[in-house]
């Protein structure tokens, strides 16, 4: 379904029923279709609303995101929960989803019921350990892909599409779960928004300072084997805003939701409903 919003169109799905949980996606230039099936099993007991962003998947599509900010993002997902005619939600974050998440918390928090930040991190600044993890995990030459990769605008999606097929492995503690993740259609990617994003707004990313402001009830996930957010960055999340739970699932990378799906599914379930009604 298409929702015209805060100036642009946002496509989304919805499924189950019962308290709202709106998933934020990650890339950016990736959408929604990576949390399915993995999530589908919450929507026997929650509401499940999972979107693309402005500028990626089946949203609206710009010529360009110049002058779109972490202001815009966020301002799209609330005025989708507005659209959906939702006063409180919990929202999901994922990767640079998560990045957006605490953006969102920041601005809107009064329309949150609660916050489950996973696998992101409070600011890019842990580049250097990101290419240490790498090197670990594969070889130089895969250092040399990832590192223009994050610097180098892609010149198309399918570009941006054999980019990430390449790095997927690097994903997961194990690589076998890789392969059980169904490829995305071209339409799925966008050059165009990865482009942006790591030449625009992940250098200007950091909320760091701001974290403590953040009053709702939050859980903050991480895979202990992640390599693009490493585990101590959702500590330094956690340690920084007050009362949050931290759950660190140990046989996983960046993608708990699949490596530990049963585990990860309970962990927000159980969370989810012990929050005030």
């Amino acid at each position: 379904m298409l929702a015209n919003v805060n100036g642009t169109q946002l496509y989304y799905t919805t499924m189950g029923q019962g308290r709202p949980l709106m998933f934020m996606h990650g890339g950016l230039g990736l959408d929604q279709t990576l949390f399915l099936p993995w999530m589908e099993l919450l929507a026997k007991e929650f509401q499940l609303i999972f979107y693309d962003h402005r500028g990626n998947g089946r949203s609206e599509r710009p010529a360009s995101l110049e002058g779109v900010t972490h202001d815009t993002w966020a301002a799209d997902a609330d005025a989708l929960r507005q659209h959906l005619g939702f006063d409180k939600i919990v929202l999901l974050g994922h990767s640079y989803g998560g990045f957006l998440g605490q953006e969102y918390a920041l601005r809107y928090q009064e329309h949150l019921a609660g916050l489950v930040l996973i696998s992101t991190a409070p600011d890019f600044s842990n580049s250097g350990t990101v290419m240490q993890n790498v090197l670990d995990r594969s070889n130089q030459q895969m250092v040399e892909t990832v590192a223009s990769g994050l610097s180098k605008p892609f010149a198309s999606d399918q570009d941006y599409a054999d980019f990430i097929h390449t790095i997927f492995p690097l994903y997961f503690k194990n690589t076998e779960y890789a392969k059980a993740v169904p490829d995305g259609e071209l339409y799925s990617f966008s050059s165009m928004a990865h482009n942006y994003v790591f030449s625009t707004t992940v250098p200007q990313f950091n909320v760091t300072p701001q974290l403590g402001q953040i009053k709702v009830p939050t859980l903050v996930i991480a895979g202990a084997d992640d390599w693009i957010t490493p585990a101590a960055e959702s500590v330094r999340i956690h340690e920084a805003i007050p009362g949050s739970e931290l759950v660190v699932f140990q046989e996983s990378g960046h993608m708990p939701f699949i490596e530990e799906q049963d585990a990860f599914i309970k962990t927000v379930r159980d969370w989810v409903n012990k929050l005030p009604a």
